[in-house]
């Protein structure tokens, strides 16, 4: 655990956050005139983030969130965010570079306070670095983060390296519904780990990423439609995001389901 804890440290740039800015105190104010849930931010800081030593990420499980055990496990990244404004460090500029939010519409603040949870995959990250540091909306996007967001801009060639996929999970994100609890707020990271944890192994195993595009391929219309206006944010028309997604969504609450999938894969 020690050296998971160095290596979000070094691979994140961790620098000291605003106090009110991590979970337990941006938890209080929102279900402040929620009396029934909030014992549930003391809950969980006390379960994910006091017995850390990072005070702005902490590393954490799948068995944490009562995710089962995979074989890729080892070869993920998984981190909960303690303060939120972290996660537009890691994702926000890679989420503009792909396209999957527009800086006019969704800033860093937006981000990191609406978004529960999300994997960086590790492809194309050369690329996404070199658009980061050397392309004018690279450079203007590193900029307006850390001028927003006060944190610094991750460098995803590190921090993947040796992996096949990042996992972040942002509590703060999931407490908002009116009837939030302990269990909602942990299915919503269960289903998380294993809906990202899935797409780690389309980068891992080919075989199962041809699969997936084979299976969503040979949905009937009517039920593509399904899942186009439910994930409408999805590019259904690109054929590996629509594998993708398709399968994620099929099988994130029963992961154990790919295992046939995947067995040939050398993880």
């Amino acid at each position: 655990m020690k050296y998971v804890i160095l290596f979000l440290m070094l691979a994140f740039e961790v620098k000291a956050a605003e106090p009110t800015s991590d979970f337990l105190s941006l938890c209080k104010t929102t279900l402040q005139n929620n009396q029934k849930a909030l014992p549930l931010c003391e809950t969980i800081h006390q379960k994910y983030f006091l017995k850390n030593k990072t005070s702005d990420i902490a590393p954490f499980l799948p068995k944490d969130v009562g995710a089962p055990s995979s074989p890729i496990d080892d070869k993920v990244q998984f981190f909960i965010f303690n303060d939120p404004n972290y996660m537009s460090g890691i994702a926000y500029c890679y989420f503009v570079y792909r396209n999957w939010i527009s800086p006019s519409e969704i800033g860093p603040d937006t981000l990191a306070m609406s978004a529960s949870g999300f994997s960086i995959l590790n492809e194309n990250i050369k690329d996404y670095q070199k658009w980061l540091v050397a392309s004018t909306e690279g450079k203007k996007c590193k900029s307006r983060v850390e001028k927003e967001s006060e944190v610094t801009v991750a460098d995803l060639e590190i921090s993947l390296k040796g992996k096949v996929a990042l996992i972040g999970i942002n509590p703060y994100a999931i407490i908002h519904s009116p009837d939030v609890s302990l269990e909602s707020v942990e299915k919503e990271m269960l289903l998380t780990v294993n809906h990202e944890r899935i797409h780690a192994y389309h980068v891992a195993c080919p075989s199962f990423e041809k699969w997936s595009i084979k299976e969503w391929e040979k949905l009937p219309s009517a039920k593509k439609n399904e899942y186009i206006k439910k994930y409408p944010s999805y590019t259904w028309s690109i054929p590996k995001i629509a594998g993708r997604e398709y399968i994620g969504f099929l099988f994130e609450s029963t992961p154990e389901k790919i295992t046939e999938h995947v067995k040939g894969c050398k993880i």
